[in-house]
């Protein structure tokens, strides 16, 4: 999860009572990095408007500007209307990325691991941990568990790019060119445009070799 800026003004349809519309598609794309808001894969070919506060045919939530994110079908089906009060990645007042944490799986078919940063998290954070938990993980039902072998290859495909460029960093026998790139691949992926932000975001800060070696790479957290 990361935060955005919500920009204005409100796509024109808004205001005809209409939100699932190319104006509004357009508008919140590149506000949400071309990103999935809750498990941060880009390029979404599924991607669906979702309602932060279910709207439950409330019209003032259905046609709320501030109440629709940019969601991939998996993350949109598995909160449906049954996960409410939750962390809000729109809200300028805190850092999601600093309240919640999420860690990579030892493999592809492990369990993505959620947790909360704080010792005593609010009853927001915990919500959004159990909702994280199974935007990652659920796959009672077969195409639950094509969509998450999907996701998880995708993510796989990022955390191996990680691995190798820290494997360069490491090595004493790496040029320098090397490993210019090298630090220039995690820079990326540390910044919160970059698919799965938030994982790279705490395999770094959990990374002491990173931490001593590359303070400079730590930027906005």
């Amino acid at each position: 999860m990361f935060n955005v800026v919500r920009t204005y003004p409100e796509p024109p349809s808004i205001a005809k009572n209409e939100y699932n519309k190319d104006d509004v598609l357009k508008k919140l794309r590149p506000m949400f990095f071309d990103k999935c808001y809750l498990c941060e894969r880009d390029d979404i070919q599924d991607v669906e408007v979702e309602h932060f506060i279910p709207h439950i045919k409330n019209t003032a939530l259905k046609y709320n500007w501030e109440n629709l994110y940019y969601s991939c079908s998996r993350c949109n089906g598995i909160k449906s209307s049954t996960h409410i009060n939750l962390l809000d990645c729109a809200n300028r007042f805190y850092d999601v990325g600093a309240m919640v944490k999420c860690l990579m799986p030892s493999t592809p078919d492990g369990d993505v691991e959620v947790s909360a940063t704080s010792a005593t998290p609010c009853i927001q954070t915990a919500n959004t941990v159990t909702l994280l938990e199974a935007c990652y993980n659920l796959d009672n039902t077969a195409l639950r568990e094509i969509s998450r072998e999907t996701l998880m290859e995708d993510m796989w495909d990022h955390y191996t790019e990680l691995l190798n460029a820290r494997q360069v960093l490491r090595k004493k026998r790496s040029g320098h060119t090397e490993k210019k790139n090298a630090k220039e691949i995690i820079e990326v992926m540390l910044d919160v445009e970059y698919p799965f932000s938030i994982f790279w975001r705490y395999y770094y800060l959990n990374d002491s070799f990173l931490v001593q070696h590359y303070p400079q790479l730590r930027v906005g957290f």
